[in-house]
C-alpha cells in the first residue's frame, strides 16, 4: 500500500514540475511576443520624416534654396531619392551637402533622369553612421516662370539606410512654391535648424520589457515546488520504512 502511495506521489511531483516548465516556456514566448509588439509600436511612432523646406513664394528671375529636411534618425549611413518639379517654372542649378548634427552629409551624385526630375545619391563616409536630425541636402533653384505660376517640389522613390545596410522606414513629403513679385522677403533661404527638436523622443519612449523582470519569479516558483516535492518524497520514504 505504501509502495502504491509513494508511486502516486512521485508521479504527482513529476507532473507538477513538467507543468511548471511548460508554463515557463509559454511565459517566455509571451514576453517575446509582447516585446515585438512594443518595438513595432515604437518604430511606427518614431518613423523618420523626410520633407522639403522651401519658401512659399519666390519672385520671377530670382534664386532660392530648399532644404531636404530629415527628422530624428539613428545610425544613418546613405540615401537616394528623386526630386521632381515643373521644369517650365523652376531650374535646379546645384545640390549641395546637408548636415545632421555636426556631421556633413555629402552629395555623391545628382543627375537629371528626365525633364524636371533629378536623382540624388548620398553616403556618409565611414561605417559608424550618424544619429540626429537636420537636412540631407540643399537644393539651389532659379525661377524661370512668370508671376502667377507655381510648382510643386516633390520627393519620390526615396530610401534611407543605416550603417548595417538596413532600410530606415521614412515618410517623404514635398512642398510648393508660387511665383509672385511680392516675394522679396519670402524668397530668402529657409532657416536651417541643426538642433533636432525630436532629439528627446528616444528618452520619452517607454522601455521595452526585459526577461530578467519575470524570470526570477518563475524560477523561484519552480525552486519552491522542487523543495516541496523533495520534502514529500522524504516523508514518503520515511513512512515506507
Amino acid at each position: 500500500m505504501r509502495k502504491g502511495t509513494l508511486h502516486r506521489e512521485v508521479l504527482l511531483l513529476t507532473a507538477v514540475i513538467m507543468l511548471l516548465f511548460l508554463f515557463t516556456i509559454t511565459a517566455h514566448a509571451q514576453i517575446e511576443q509582447d516585446g515585438d509588439a512594443i518595438r513595432a509600436n515604437i518604430t511606427s511612432a518614431t518613423e523618420v520624416t523626410v520633407s522639403i523646406d522651401a519658401p512659399a513664394q519666390a519672385a520671377p528671375d530670382s534664386d532660392f534654396t530648399a532644404d531636404v529636411n530629415v527628422s530624428e534618425v539613428v545610425d544613418f549611413d546613405a540615401c537616394n531619392y528623386d526630386v521632381s518639379f515643373d521644369a517650365s517654372v523652376l531650374r535646379l542649378d546645384n545640390v549641395t551637402s546637408g548636415l545632421i548634427g555636426s556631421t556633413t552629409i555629402p552629395v555623391d551624385l545628382y543627375t537629371e533622369s528626365s525633364s524636371g526630375t533629378y536623382r540624388i545619391i548620398q553616403n556618409v563616409p565611414g561605417l559608424t553612421g550618424v544619429s540626429g536630425s537636420g537636412y540631407l541636402a540643399v537644393l539651389h533653384f532659379h525661377v524661370i516662370g512668370s508671376e502667377g505660376d507655381s510648382s510643386a517640389i516633390s520627393l519620390s522613390n526615396g530610401m534611407l539606410a543605416n550603417n548595417l545596410a538596413e532600410e530606415i522606414a521614412a515618410t517623404w513629403t514635398g512642398a510648393s512654391v508660387r511665383i509672385a513679385t511680392t516675394a522679396s522677403e519670402d524668397a530668402t533661404p529657409p532657416t536651417v535648424v541643426n538642433s533636432p527638436p525630436e532629439a528627446t523622443a528616444p528618452d520619452t519612449a517607454a522601455p521595452l520589457p526585459t526577461e530578467p523582470i519575470n524570470w526570477p519569479v518563475l524560477w523561484g516558483v519552480i525552486g519552491g515546488v522542487v523543495v516541496i516535492g523533495v520534502i514529500i518524497l522524504s516523508q514518503a520514504l520515511r513512512r515506507r520504512r
